[in-house]
């Protein structure tokens, strides 16, 4: 062993606090950043895999009502260009869900498919699919978060179902109650299967159904440029054929699928992003310790110089505990990582995502991002630091003069009116100002964790507030088509009885439809044929006559058999699946813009304050790659009681301030919008202020309804939903959703529950940070300055009065450091957020209250204090000999 090598273990000895908090905090940091990297990558892995595994489908259609077996082929024969195609009907009822024992009143939602064995195949964790009528299996993260487990009973739509299985759905790995919403809901909304008798149970029950069509290619490997333009020729091929398309979404833009992933994957780069960070500023630290340990030991560096030791043993030595000590903390905690924070990790995406079993694929790149950069990062930044500080000559070293240029370096000349207290303070920070302005960038960094865990929540539940009053009123019904409270009781009738008769399979009244035109043309020969035989009773005519009146008994008995099939299926006598169908007749089809009347009377008030508007989605590219802005065009009454003050009409087209506020539009500038349905672009104007409306949450472009139905075409009579403060009852047949307060608060709550686990994590860490750096950086002040201790000390000044002068001085560093630190912090969170958040649809208002502020500063200036107290003892033990050592 060389004699410099003898010095590591006594170095390490002297400096043991030093060197353990640097170990403590890059250990620390790669042990969560690794077991996060390989949770996010077994999870990424387990997600990829479920295409092939559970048969996830390429995309998926809804149309208003249920599409026929030739409109659906219609859209097959579309996508033959794409090497072929297969639908497959996954039709679902939004059904209320209450739990039977304890029900709290809130309002939640269980999206029931029948069991599907085809495609979108369920993965199971406990229990079986359902076997019964009345069995349910219900999402593994709703069941969690309602307290639900197999053997208990629920009521959906009223209709009593017991729990039999505990299952994740791969199409809704995610849980989203709409495509377009900016967060999941696992609180309120769920999904479920039954099976065939179940489902029609419900939807007897009154739950609507959403004629929904998933589909898959024959060509799986079909790129998204192909597959879109198959998609918009299917859908084409489906309007082409009068069906009524509600909504396409392909499996990339589906946030049921792929939300997850986009979700982990970019979590992923902010951890790495954070390490990376960690790493570098630690790396400094290091540079600012070990200059400290030069200049402390300048002396010795000169003698050795002078001994003829060369430069590189001498960088060499003072390398090697900091790279002893990175090294030994990355393998350790990239071993501590993988061994006992994989699960946590894991747990904080498997108790907000529905994805199947667990399990660990093990990744050398993880393992090359924690463990071999940061060592190498803070060996190669530590070296660098330095070569730098090590290219003086010996004497140089032998004079103290390691820190400056060449010759003798004198200090600023301070003010003589200053008092020796303040001169003595700005001193000792002037001397240290580099280790000072390393600490402000430390302090900053952690103020940034500290107050990103503050802010979150407060930031989200303002978000939902906003999103709450953004909901004009208590209920905003969404429909399939028009569809009219007002109308007469024979109206009702006519309308029931159509409804009614559009319940069952449409062969079957296509059957009798069928049979009675070909009655009426047999009639019509007949009479023909008796007339003829009247005329001239020849035997030619009357046998014709004879077999034309043997033809219309046969056409009749075929219509009766048809009539009966028909009353068997609607469950009544033929007299009344007649009087059924004539009252259907009576609805006058002949005018364009009829539209259907509810069949129940909702009564005169609740009509009266319902209003109607039209609402319909277009898309906004974002730019620079970052997808498209999914936005909502709405068309509200001039006089409107419930858009109060928006002031459209006449061609004026009002933003939600949200647009505004996330894109940054300029005054007077076309905003290009595209259909993606129509394969149509649109432009709006946003002409400035004035022109906006609602709060910074609000993602909507208003018009008024005669100018909405103008720029999409429609009729003039057009409209899609109404605005309620009263509960309507509307006909299931046409009814799509209805939007409360409630499921907006429910937005809140979820963020809460997503958000707490990693919010104590984040504040702990910039905790940890605070603590480690202001520690190691003001214990470099105190080291640096143990010799000028000593003299005091010599001259008779006493422990209290020596650290009144350097803890005081770094005590207003640290204040200054975090009350300046603050603007720099919120205006990095600003755009973090936005940077973040810019693929996503919505707009977030960064909110940082003044508690949450007050709180990092509490925080941070409490932390300080207990390192304080540790630095009080560090200058109690500095010893009297320190004064009598030879300065050269």
């Amino acid at each position: 062993m060389t004699p410099l090598a003898r010095r590591l273990p006594r170095e390490l000895r002297h400096n043991i606090g030093k060197y353990l908090g640097i170990f403590l905090l890059m250990c620390g940091s790669i042990a969560l950043t690794s077991g996060f990297l390989l949770a996010a990558h077994s999870i990424g892995c387990i997600i990829d895999g479920m295409r092939d595994e559970y048969t996830i489908e390429d995309g998926r259609v809804a149309t208003s009502f249920e599409a026929t077996d030739e409109q659906l082929k219609a859209a097959e024969d579309a996508a033959k260009d794409a090497g072929g195609v297969t639908f497959y009907k996954n039709f679902s009822i939004d059904a209320i869900i209450k739990k039977s024992a304890s029900d709290d009143g809130t309002k939640r939602t269980l999206r029931t498919y029948t069991h599907r064995t085809k495609v979108d195949i369920a993965s199971y964790c406990e229990g079986t699919e359902p076997h019964a009528n009345n069995e349910v299996a219900i999402d593994r993260v709703f069941a969690t978060n309602n307290n639900l487990a197999i053997g208990d009973t629920v009521e959906l739509e009223g209709r009593t179902y017991t729990i039999c299985g505990i299952m994740t759905q791969p199409d809704s790995q995610a849980l989203f109650l709409n495509n377009s919403d900016f967060t999941i809901n696992t609180i309120t909304y769920g999904v479920a299967e039954v099976t065939d008798e179940g489902f029609a149970a419900l939807e007897n029950a009154g739950g609507a159904p959403v004629y929904t069509y998933s589909f898959t290619f024959d060509n799986r490997g079909l790129s998204v440029a192909d597959r879109t333009d198959a998609e918009k020729d299917m859908v084409e091929a489906l309007e082409n054929a009068d069906a009524r398309v509600d909504d396409l979404i392909d499996a990339d833009s589906n946030q049921g699928i792929g939300y997850a992933r986009d979700d982990v994957d970019g979590d992923s780069m902010m951890w790495t992003t954070l390490l990376d960070i960690i790493i570098v500023i630690m790396a400094f630290v290091f540079v600012v310790l070990t200059d400290a340990t030069i200049e402390e030991e300048s002396a010795i560096i000169g003698t050795l110089l002078a001994s003829g030791y060369r430069r590189r043993e001498i960088v060499l030595h003072y390398l090697a505990l900091p790279a002893i000590v990175g090294v030994l903390a990355a393998l350790l905690g990239c071993a501590l990582g993988v061994t006992f924070f994989t699960e946590p990790m894991r747990n904080l995406y498997y108790g907000s995502y529905s994805l199947p079993p667990f399990q660990v694929y093990w990744s050398w790149e993880i393992f090359v991002k924690c463990a071999v950069v940061p060592a190498a990062a803070l060996i190669l930044i530590t070296l660098v630091g330095l070569l730098r500080k090590i290219g003086k000559t010996p004497l140089q070293f032998l004079r103290h003069e390691a820190s400056g240029k060449s010759g003798t370096k004198r200090g600023l000349r301070l003010p003589e009116r200053m008092g020796f207290v303040s001169r003595f303070r700005l001193r000792v920070f002037l001397r240290n100002l580099g280790n000072f302005a390393t600490l402000f960038v430390g302090i900053a960094f952690a103020s940034l964790l500290l107050l990103f865990g503050l802010a979150i929540l407060p930031t989200m539940t303002h978000y939902a507030d906003n999103l709450e009053t953004s909901l004009v009123a208590e209920h905003q019904y969404t429909l399939k088509a028009p569809l009219e409270l007002e109308g007469s009781d024979q109206e009702r009738e006519q309308w029931t009885a159509l409804e009614r008769l559009q319940s069952v399979d449409g062969a079957l009244l296509s059957a009798a439809q069928e049979s009675q035109d070909e009655l009426d043309d047999d009639a019509d020969a007949a009479q023909e044929a008796a007339a003829a035989a009247t005329a001239s009773p020849s035997a030619a005519n009357l046998t014709a006559a004879q077999d034309a009146l043997a033809k219309v008994q046969n056409k009749k008995d075929a219509l009766y058999a048809s009539l009966d099939d028909l009353a068997d299926a609607l469950g009544c006598s033929r007299d009344e699946a007649i009087d059924l169908i004539d009252k259907a007749s009576e609805i006058d089809t002949d005018t364009d813009d009829i539209h259907p009347v509810n069949t129940v009377d909702n009564g005169a008030s609740k009509i009266a304050q319902a209003e109607k508007y039209a609402v319909y989605q277009l898309q906004y590219d974002r730019g620079e790659g970052n997808g498209t802005e999914t936005i909502a065009i709405w068309g509200v009454s001039t006089d409107s009681r419930y858009w109060k003050d928006l002031g459209v009409g006449d061609g004026r087209v009002v933003f939600g301030r949200g647009l505004v506020d996330k894109f940054g539009w300029d005054e007077d500038q076309q905003v290009k919008l595209y259909d993606k349905y129509e394969d149509k672009d649109y432009s709006l104007k946003y002409v400035g202020n004035g022109s906006e409306w609602g709060s910074k949450s609000d993602m909507n472009i208003y018009l008024s309804i005669n100018d909405f139905n103008k720029l999409f075409g429609n009729d003039t009579s057009y409209f899609n939903g109404y605005v309620s403060d009263e509960a309507l009852n509307l006909d299931s047949r046409y009814f799509a959703g209805d939007t409360t307060p409630d499921d907006m608060r429910a937005v809140g709550d979820q963020f809460i529950g997503m958000m707490s686990n990693l919010i104590g994590m984040m504040v702990g860490l910039a905790v940890f940070i605070f603590l480690l750096f202001m520690y190691l950086l003001t214990k470099a002040v105190i080291d640096r300055s143990a010799r000028s201790i000593s003299y005091m000390k010599v001259f008779g000044y006493r422990d209290n009065e020596i650290s009144h002068l350097y803890i005081r001085s770094i005590t207003l560093c640290v204040a200054a450091s975090l009350v300046l630190s603050l603007p720099v912090i919120i205006g990095s969170l600003t755009a973090i957020f936005r940077s973040m958040l810019l693929s996503y649809n919505g707009n977030i208002e960064i909110y940082v209250p003044w508690w949450s502020m007050a709180a990092c500063l509490g925080i941070g200036f409490m932390t300080y204090l207990a390192v304080a107290l540790l630095h009080t003892r560090s200058i109690k033990h500095v010893s009297l000999a320190e004064a009598l050592k030879v300065q050269e």
